[in-house]
């Protein structure tokens, strides 16, 4: 017959398992974790900082009791891998840095904890924390050593020590080590399956050793070590998969949020990711998040990754292709009316973009788009059934120039007939493989810039046209390859800035690309005719 306590810890059918194989679950071993946590540790940042810490409860019951209580038969401990799955800013890492010091003073003689992370900079957070927490405790101020130069916290008293580890030096490898804990600090951008199974082995060789990962989700990328070891913690939650040795905890909003934006904004979703909501971040925040979420569509995926912990598609497409499709109208009189142009050369054995953006005056805004392959690429492209090449020829959309290469004269000679009908204010280019047809417009100086596709460069040309699409006030001619360059795009994001991202998207998107730059132009020559005020 279970016991009450282990039977108040079954909540899988490994469980089950665990405790019909004779599988205990011990209050003391549960509660003494917590017990040094709230004993011993201080939080050092924020609003608490000096404050003694104190657990909240899904982080006592949910992860700390059953983690370190469940114990095997023989008394050692039941879990040595572990997966924790939870929305940001919500103490992921805190929690770690606590684990990293209870190890240290209670792991024995040696022992060797190490913190792992994908660079150098994102393994320092937990040793920073780790070690901001040896110091302003009474208790553990006078065992530890915190050594920063070396990201390294150590206990001479036992000659034990906490490491921080970068997956981008994993080439040096991790032979020799004997790892009591192992602490994965976002999995989602660790890259280096050698260095992950290099210390999942080193792990098991040591007696009651822990391997455990704290992470938001990523991208759903099946080849990547973080969807393994997602999905394998979904399995062991709902039955799927059977492990008596793997713990597994995953916080996040309900799957029908990643389609239903308007569910992604009720705040029950909101803690079913984040526990920790009303603690380390306050509803505000999110809802003021969701609300500027909710005007871009580029910002809905990192808003679904980030606070509600559901993965996103492999290729996150950030634009609204549907707004884009509405907004096809006839060419107006465009005689005269000032615009800006974008060029993209791209490979000169692929796809070639240019785009003039006419800003709104009387007018709405409105797009015009030209594009160059070479002939041998379009037959490639036909011949594996990829894209629409040839239709887009027959249909007026695309120009075939050159054999294999592109023939940059028929570029040059084109955007000067361009140039020749429409008021062309200026010309922003990417620099890359554009000298054989920007040099000779600069010789007869025609208005070019080169423009580097940095993210502080590209930011406003980007979200710039993204607000147009999103609010449906750009029109075009509906140009095919446009509209599909467009539907391809993925982004290159962080809390200032964006821009389109040919590694990450689906297909070409030069088009876009080009567009992004003719509508950055059009910002700044807004810009630099706004009256001076002195």
């Amino acid at each position: 017959m279970t016991d009450p306590a282990t039977q108040s810890m079954i909540r899988t059918e490994s469980d089950e398992r665990a405790a019909a194989a004779g599988y205990r679950y011990d209050e003391r071993t549960g509660d003494h974790v917590c017990e040094f946590f709230e004993r011993y540790l201080y939080h050092t940042m924020g609003v608490h900082a000096g404050n003694r810490f104190t657990l909240l409860d899904w982080q006592r019951d949910d992860v700390m009791r059953p983690l370190f209580g469940w114990r095997k038969p023989d008394g050692s401990r039941r879990f040595g891998k572990g997966d924790v799955f939870v929305a940001k800013k919500q103490g992921k890492s805190t929690l770690a840095a606590g684990l990293a010091n209870y190890y240290l003073v209670t792991g024995g003689q040696r022992a060797e904890i190490y913190g792992v992370a994908h660079t150098r900079d994102q393994a320092g957070i937990i040793y920073r924390e780790a070690a901001a927490m040896a110091r302003t405790s009474p208790q553990l101020n006078d065992r530890l050593k915190a050594i920063d130069s070396q990201k390294r916290l150590v206990y001479p008293g036992t000659s034990s020590f906490y490491a921080a580890l970068a997956g981008e030096a994993c080439s040096r490898g991790v032979e020799g080590i004997n790892p009591i804990l192992v602490i994965i600090d976002e999995i989602h951008v660790q890259r280096s399956r050698e260095l992950y199974d290099g210390l999942a082995y080193a792990s098991a060789a040591r007696p009651n050793s822990l391997m455990l990962s704290v992470s938001t989700v990523g991208v759903a990328n099946q080849t990547t070590i973080w969807w393994e070891q997602y999905q394998y913690a979904k399995g062991v939650l709902d039955g799927t998969l059977i492990d008596l040795h793997r713990f597994a905890y995953v916080a996040q909003a309900d799957l029908d949020c990643a389609d239903n934006w308007e569910k992604c904004g009720q705040v029950e979703q909101w803690r079913k990711a984040m526990p920790s909501l009303g603690h380390t971040v306050g509803e505000d925040k999110i809802q003021d998040a969701y609300n500027e979420a909710s005007n871009s569509p580029a910002k809905q995926n990192a808003f679904k990754r980030y606070l509600l912990n559901i993965p996103t598609a492999q290729v996150e497409k950030v634009v609204p292709i549907e707004n884009w499709k509405a907004c096809i109208a006839d060419e107006p009189d465009l005689a005269g009316r000032k615009c800006y142009g974008g060029l993209d050369m791209a490979s000169s054995e692929d796809l070639t973009a240019f785009t003039l953006y006419f800003p709104e005056d009387d007018e709405p805004a409105y797009v015009l788009s030209w594009f160059w392959c070479p002939e041998d690429k379009i037959a490639d492209r036909e011949r594996r059934q990829l894209a629409h090449y040839r239709q887009w020829v027959e249909d007026g959309y695309l120009n075939e120039t050159g054999g294999a290469r592109i023939d940059h004269k028929d570029i040059e000679i084109a955007i000067r007939e361009i140039c020749d009908v429409y008021n062309v204010q200026e010309i922003g280019f990417d620099p890359w493989n554009a000298d054989a047809v920007v040099n000779p417009l600069l010789e007869d100086e025609f208005p070019v810039v080169s423009i580097s596709q940095s993210m502080n460069a590209m930011t406003a040309g980007t979200q710039g046209i993204l607000d147009d699409i999103s609010e449906k006030r750009v029109y075009h001619d509906g140009n095919a390859v446009l509209t599909w360059c467009l539907a391809n795009c993925a982004a290159d994001q962080r809390d200032d800035g964006i821009k389109f991202s040919k590694s990450k998207s689906a297909d070409k998107i030069d088009g876009a690309v080009a567009l992004a730059m003719a509508k950055g132009r059009a910002l700044a020559g807004v810009e630099d005719a706004a009256p001076m005020i002195f």
